[in-house]
């Protein structure tokens, strides 16, 4: 019984080997989770960036204009199904 014991020890204890794989896995996790908070952070910046865009060319050309501009950069979205009409879109 004692062999078990020591023998279970030996193999389940915290070697420097070990731990260093727990703390791989940990630090991938965590370089995984800040390469997700760049991307956020950018996408972010590209929204704010677009929205003062706007912003100033209103208030440098008037909504009216500026309106304009962007309705014939837009091409009209297709109908989602032949005949279907949204009620929003009239």
């Amino acid at each position: 019984m004692l062999r078990w014991l020591v023998n279970w020890a030996s193999h389940h204890a915290p070697t420097p080997e070990k731990q260093a794989e727990r703390a791989l896995n940990e630090l991938r996790m965590e370089l995984f989770q800040a390469e997700q908070h760049v991307l956020d952070a950018q996408l972010r910046v590209d929204y704010y960036r677009a929205r003062l865009t706007f912003l100033e060319e209103v208030t440098k050309k008037g909504i009216e204009q500026v309106s304009d501009e962007r309705k014939g950069l837009h091409e009209p979205a297709p109908a989602l199904r032949p005949g279907l009409k949204l009620t929003a879109a009239q």
